[in-house]
């Protein structure tokens, strides 16, 4: 149960974590897109951003994921750190214990 808990709370941090990174991504991707109608692309690829003139003169924008890999993997290693941040703690705990008691 106590690794169940570790595990959902290293997966939302690891959500919370890469959610952050990919809004990075769309502004930092949006401030480099200067010209108009030029696609950029953010994110090693998976995000992209468009701005574009309308027919009525106000400037349109297009954003959106192109492809979710880079997300993914991202994903996937703020979880298998958070994981290893927890087991890691889990032992330096267990080893204060144990140096404790023995004096």
């Amino acid at each position: 149960m106590k690794w169940l808990l570790r595990i959902t709370t290293a997966v939302c941090i690891a959500f919370i974590g890469t959610m952050i990174t990919v809004v990075a991504g769309f502004i930092l991707t949006m401030f480099s897109a200067t010209e108009m109608g030029v696609r950029k692309f953010g994110l090693f690829g998976a995000i992209f951003f468009e701005p574009h003139t309308q027919p009525n003169g106000a400037t349109g924008l297009e954003i959106g994921v192109v492809n979710g890999l880079p997300i993914s993997i991202i994903f996937v290693v703020l979880v298998m750190f958070c994981v290893a941040v927890a087991i890691m703690l889990e032992r330096l705990k267990l080893r204060k214990k144990q140096l404790t008691h023995a004096g």
